[in-house]
């Protein structure tokens, strides 16, 4: 069970994941012994998963962003996961969700431009084990990404 304390310190890493844990024992009114055991307690318990940067698509040349609906010609167990493993080897794809609906999974796929979707279209998508169909929707602008999960209902603020 979490409780404020442990919210607050999900909520600060999640917006500033750089946060020394001084600041963060700063932030949250602990000294940095027990602020560093509930973090550490928190990562064990796999509710912090780990840590990494916000990086520009553009910036290193993956500007092209694309969500391809996935659907499966047959449902057995062993398809399925070779399925997800081979996915697992596909670098350009950076989420994969199991969905109900009209597709099986839903890809969020990066590329260099639309060229290199092609490529990895022709060469990895239509190769991945089982697939029946693919549906491509060209992301035109991201509004929201990677927004912080919120930690608090509506009556704890």
């Amino acid at each position: 069970m979490l409780d404020r304390t442990d919210r607050k310190i999900i909520q600060l890493l999640q917006k500033e994941g750089r946060l020394s844990n001084k600041e963060l024992a700063e932030r949250i009114g602990l000294t940095t012994t027990p602020t560093l055991e509930r973090v550490r307690r928190l990562e064990r318990e796999g509710i912090i998963e780990g840590y990494g940067a916000r990086v520009n698509k553009e910036a290193i040349g993956r500007g092209f962003v694309a969500m391809v609906s996935v659907t499966l010609k047959v449902h057995q167990l062993n398809l399925l996961e070779e399925f997800t493993s081979a996915i697992q080897e596909i670098p350009e794809i950076l989420a994969c969700y199991h969905t109900t609906g009209e597709g099986d999974f839903l890809l969020h796929v990066v590329a260099k431009d639309t060229k290199d979707y092609e490529q990895l279209m022709r060469n990895k998508l239509t190769t991945l084990p089982d697939v029946e169909r693919l549906h491509t929707s060209i992301v035109l602008n991201t509004i929201k990404e990677q927004s912080p999960i919120p930690v608090y209902h509506e009556d704890e603020n």
